[in-house]
């Protein structure tokens, strides 16, 4: 039998991006989460809590609408930011995929 069906989708954390990282993986969708922010589904059945900085790099890319960010490649790699005049470690998201043309 296979029990994939049982697994649900894992969240990434920081330290399986240390462990594997960096990772390029495919987003598959985005549903709202908790806390303001988004949740990516990528095509490993992975998924991840996206934060501020993740989702300006992706808007930057491909623009503000979600639909457009699915079928793109994007690479998470660990890397500091400052949070509160404090450098602290966090899962990064590059674009990988082209950047959509703007208008």
């Amino acid at each position: 039998m296979d029990v994939s069906k049982y697994l649900g989708a894992a969240f990434l954390k920081l330290d399986d991006v240390k462990v594997n990282g960096p990772m390029r993986l495919v987003i598959t969708d985005i549903e709202d989460g908790k806390y303001d922010r988004a949740n990516l589904s990528f095509d490993d059945g992975t998924r991840l809590s996206c934060n501020t900085t993740g989702m300006r790099a992706l808007a930057r890319a491909y623009g503000t609408e979600s639909d457009t960010w699915i079928g793109k490649e994007v690479e998470l790699s660990v890397g500091k930011t400052e949070i509160d005049g404090e450098m602290q470690e966090m899962i990064l998201v590059t674009p990988i995929s082209p950047a959509i043309p703007r208008a």
